[in-house]
């Protein structure tokens, strides 16, 4: 009877530990050190943490599943986003390998297991997400490569001046000097008036910034056709 017991105890020993070496299979280390040079009004605490934090990062950016999974994302937010998501709650059993301590900086070297399906999973339901999202996104009236004109609206001044006023969104930073549209105006019969050129300095740099412009049109323009 014991012996059928120590049987059974064994067989049910062997079987735990082949689900822990498969289980273990399924996922994949990462591993990554990271150096951080804190300042004097830091805390050394606070310095590991850091360390901490910027290498279970790093080993999520240089995983070789998620540099390929990611190769066709170019959005680095997007990008940063899909790394914070993962480190949030999908890395497990990490363990610190290393962390020294000399002067000021402090450098931790850590590892840690994810699953790859899991990681691959992710990353195609966030880009599936945006993608759709972006789809959504009006595309403006015109635009080119620096800036989407949303909008605009004509309205004449107390003192009878003629004028054109943009509303934008910014897709990338513009050039100092502005960008050129060119304002084609006609009259009340839709014949053709003076063309006008209306240059968009815009108050900001950053991509998605909105802006309005004003320029001065012919006091004959009815309706307008703009091009950059």
């Amino acid at each position: 009877m014991r012996m059928k017991q120590y049987g059974v105890m064994l067989i049910l020993a062997l079987l735990i530990t082949s689900f822990a070496r498969i289980s273990a299979g399924a996922q994949a280390e990462i591993q990554a050190e990271y150096c951080y040079q804190y300042g004097d009004s830091e805390s050394l605490m606070v310095a590991k943490e850091i360390s901490y934090a910027m290498a279970l990062r790093k080993a999520i950016e240089t995983y070789q599943t998620f540099v390929a999974s990611t190769s066709v994302v170019e959005d680095f937010q997007l990008r940063k986003d899909l790394v914070e998501t993962i480190v949030s709650g999908y890395v497990q059993h990490i363990k610190i390998v290393r962390q020294d301590i000399e002067g000021r900086k402090v450098c931790t070297e850590l590892v840690g297991y994810v699953d790859p399906q899991t990681v691959r999973r992710i990353i195609s339901k966030q880009v599936k997400l945006v993608s759709q999202k972006r789809g959504q996104e009006f595309a403006g009236i015109i635009s080119n490569i620096y800036l989407k004109i949303l909008n605009y609206k004509l309205y004449t001044d107390s003192g009878g001046n003629k004028h054109l006023n943009l509303f934008y969104q910014i897709k990338q930073s513009p050039p100092l000097g502005g960008v050129r549209m060119a304002v084609f105006c006609f009259d009340q019969y839709g014949n053709p008036v003076q063309t006008s050129f209306c240059d968009i300095v815009a108050s900001s740099s950053f991509e998605g910034a909105f802006g309005e412009q004003t320029c001065v049109i012919p006091s004959q323009a009815v309706s307008i056709n703009i091009r950059f």
